[in-house]
């Protein structure tokens, strides 16, 4: 880390990385939309329910992903490059050294433990919850990227797919191939596992079962098929 501490120019690389923090351009890819506020906070005590963890104390952790990653660099490169679609950053890089600064300034602590990442590989359906509370939950956190349900209203770009609009048009109403499989098959693990696109995952500490069956009731007003 004590690598990374040079500042960028003539501004202090504090500064530059805390603007990187919220803008797409600290990935390479020129489509992307993303930026690193999309989905992860900054203060103790998150507002929102974002798929990512705060970044508060993240340059202390001992670990990240889960445990599976054990490099802040590589643990930011995992998002620029499996949802920003960008070229990994390099220790030298400027925009990696200057993130890096920010990160660390938001890092008091000495240490912080390794937060847990339950991803689910294997989907089953989720039985249907309170549509009232699925709105809240969207607001909050779906619709920061896709905007409003049918619409778009507010979302991101127009990459970004309309729901359920575009995956009932393109898997059908089936209960077991169809939109409200591939809705979860999204939600609980993003790209991974060969599904498409480049969707940020929310784990089970992310998003609940019983918080993702409200927001599949909310949908279901736009056209989700319903549990079957």
């Amino acid at each position: 880390m004590a690598a990374l501490v040079a500042g960028c120019g003539s501004r202090p690389a504090v500064d530059v990385g805390r603007a990187l923090f919220d803008d797409p351009t600290v990935s390479s890819a020129a489509s992307n939309p993303f930026k690193c506020s999309t989905c992860h906070e900054t203060g103790a005590s998150p507002t929102k329910q974002l798929p990512g963890y705060t970044m508060h104390d993240v340059a202390v952790r001992q670990a990240w992903w889960g445990g599976t990653v054990q490099t802040l660099l590589d643990a930011t490169n995992q998002c620029i490059y499996n949802f920003m679609r960008g070229n990994p950053l390099a220790a030298d890089d400027d925009k990696g050294r200057a993130l890096f600064v920010y990160l660390q300034s938001l890092s008091p602590d000495a240490s912080a433990d390794t937060l847990p990442l339950t991803v689910v590989q294997n989907i089953v359906d989720v039985p249907s919850g309170d549509a009232g509370n699925g709105k809240k939950i969207w607001d909050e956190s779906c619709g920061n990227c896709h905007g409003a349900p049918h619409t778009g209203d507010g979302r991101l770009s127009d990459a970004v797919s309309l729901v359920p609009d575009d995956s009932i048009q393109a898997h059908g109403t089936d209960p077991k191939t169809g939109a409200r499989p591939v809705v979860i098959e999204k939600v609980r693990h993003g790209k991974f596992f060969n599904v498409g696109g480049n969707m940020p995952l929310f784990s089970v500490e992310a998003m609940s079962d019983a918080q993702l069956g409200d927001v599949l009731a909310y949908l279901e007003q736009f056209g989700l098929p319903p549990s079957q």
